[in-house]
């Protein structure tokens, strides 16, 4: 179970010495300059990328992604030396990051006191599977109905290899669809790795839902060990028992919360609460929409630009909840919840403010506990910063070196590899302006319609939005239902992103930008491109890089079902 709503899920580093397994994930797997990397934080990083991409496990995508690690290390060291660690983003997205990894430790602990101690039973338990190597494939989606569907098809008696291909929609029949290779029991987020060892071999598991999405857990393959020694298990034991504590942990977490919520005596600021819903309803709807990795949800989230906009319409001072904390009445501003925002839903802000805040106000409460006890200066939380800060300057870099480069007017010969590419990459161009409602169910959306359909005007319905004439790329959630829509017809619809709505597609225009893309465009992207791989070439140059190739073989080994 994840940590329900709360915090980003946590890969507790257990500190373990002695045997070859144990060290191997603590050994460093490369070095850039200065920089240190682990065999844990490759493999950690490297499944969740898998897990989030829907990618393969391949042998070309793990040297990539290794290179993109020691890129963006790379940089990041260019972007300190640019000055650019005194970037307001910067600054704000380390703040940002430390405040989080200091409730994510806090949070931790604190489960640890909670938890009843652990039977001998069930530490063997989690021992014996912790030496099994589980290969797995997966089905995943965003969208709970998609993976519903999945199932019954696999229910029906579908192949599951030969459904993962229609699943994820291969161009050829790709026998690794789907393939995500071993999983540790204590390596991915603690809902998936119990599906996978919970299942038999050759047997997939019922739709789960993890942080990133929902699943369906196909076992491949399952490696027993020879044997399970007892001077072995005594030896671990102390390490296990640790990692388990911390999956219980994770279980507890919703009581906690509510405990902690409801003890605070929480009084809201309707008033404010209500011109706050005001401004947020009405922020421009030009703002182009992303996708969240935040795990607490997969909606829209909150993009840089609606957070300058909201920051600029509503007094940071603003009182939006008072409430007690050791004895004292402390007062959530809304200088505070933005400050949150990052992580939090654009659509539940839209739709369920006082919802939002609360998350937004859970957080605040348990930032200031862990700073009253010192994890500013815990050893894991600085680890975390480190990292998300190579992160964060990497993009800055990145960011910059395109800006330059597409405000370069002068011409540019774009070889016809990257030509291919970027125009095979996409496939039609949609231009549409149309207008949606959002609705809590089908239910709520079939009325609606109804209602619309027998005169009633949609303008009158809560969260009614115009979207004007603009570019729909393939990566909105709404690209389909717009592409698909009759015109000037409302239809009931349901996006992985915004959930249930009623859509009314006024306009419309689809073209084929695979014979249309201008060159101007496709001279742009290559600047871009090309210089920022001009900065990484030059860095590379310059820089010591050393690459445990032997212990990187050795993963790859592992992450291999048939070696």
């Amino acid at each position: 179970m994840k940590f329900s709503n709360l915090i980003v899920s946590i890969w507790l580093l257990i500190s373990c010495t002695g045997t070859t397994n144990i060290d191997r994930d603590f050994q460093v797997l490369f070095k850039v300059n200065d920089v240190e990397r682990t065999v844990y934080e490759f493999e950690s990083s490297y499944i969740n990328h898998l897990i989030s991409t829907g990618k393969n496990d391949t042998e070309f995508e793990r040297n990539a992604y290794i290179s993109k690690m020691i890129d963006d290390i790379l940089l990041a060291e260019s972007a300190e030396n640019k000055g650019l660690k005194d970037h307001l983003i910067y600054i704000s997205a380390v703040d940002y990051q430390k405040r989080k990894s200091m409730i994510d430790s806090y949070f931790v602990d604190e489960m640890d006191v909670k938890i009843e101690p652990l039977t001998d039973d069930e530490i063997r338990l989690a021992y014996a599977k912790k030496q099994r190597t589980v290969y797995v494939r997966h089905l995943y989606s965003k969208n709970k109905d998609d993976i519903e569907k999945a199932y019954d098809s696999l229910q029906s008696g579908a192949n599951f290899v030969d459904f993962a291909n229609e699943f994820y929609e291969t161009a050829i029949y790709d026998s690794s669809a789907g393939y995500l290779g071993p999983v540790k029991y204590f390596g991915v987020d603690d809902v998936f790795a119990e599906a996978a060892y919970s299942t038999n071999e050759g047997q997939y598991s019922e739709p789960i839902k993890t942080r990133l999405g929902y699943h369906i857990v196909y076992v491949e393959h399952i490696i027993f060990p020879a044997i399970l020694a007892e001077d072995e298990y005594q030896y671990r034991k102390q390490g296990i028992e640790s990692q388990l504590r911390l999956r219980k942990q994770q279980m507890i977490s919703d009581n906690y919360v509510l405990d902690l919520m409801s003890g605070l005596e929480v009084q809201t600021s309707n008033d404010n609460l209500m011109k706050l819903r005001y401004v947020i309803s009405n922020l421009g709807n030009d703002i182009i929409t992303q996708e969240s990795n935040n795990p607490e949800n997969a909606d829209v989230v909150w993009t840089d630009k609606r957070i300058e906009q909201l920051a600029n319409s509503f007094d940071r001072n603003a009182v939006l909840a008072t409430y007690m904390l050791d004895n004292q009445i402390q007062v959530f501003t809304f200088g505070e919840y933005l400050s949150w925002l990052p992580y939090l839903s654009f659509q539940e802000s839209k739709l369920r403010l006082g919802a939002s805040v609360g998350r937004g106000l859970r957080n605040q409460v348990i930032y200031q506990l862990s700073k009253k006890n010192g994890y500013d200066q815990d050893d894991r939380v600085k680890r975390k910063v480190e990292i998300r800060a190579v992160e964060i300057l990497s993009e800055l870099n990145q960011y910059n070196l395109t800006m330059r480069a597409i405000l370069d007017t002068s011409s540019v010969d774009v070889p016809e590899e990257f030509r291919n590419r970027l125009i095979s990459s996409k496939e039609i161009l949609v231009r549409a302006s149309y207008w949606k409602i959002p609705a809590q169910d089908i239910d709520e959306a079939i009325l609606i319609k109804d209602k619309i359909d027998a005169g009633d005007n949609p303008s009158k319905f809560d969260g009614f939005q115009i979207i004007d004439y603009r570019t729909i790329v393939q990566n909105e959630s709404e690209y389909s239902l717009v592409k698909k829509s009759l015109l000037n017809t409302p239809i009931v619809a349901k996006s992985s992103e915004s959930g249930w709505l009623i859509i009314n597609v006024k306009e419309r225009n689809i073209t084929d930008i695979a014979t249309e893309t201008k060159m101007d465009d496709l001279e742009r992207s290559f600047k871009a491109y090309a210089s920022i791989q001009k900065e990484i070439d030059s860095l590379r140059t310059h820089s010591y890089i050393e690459i445990d190739t032997t212990l990187f073989y050795d993963i790859a080994k592992l992450w291999s079902p048939t070696n």
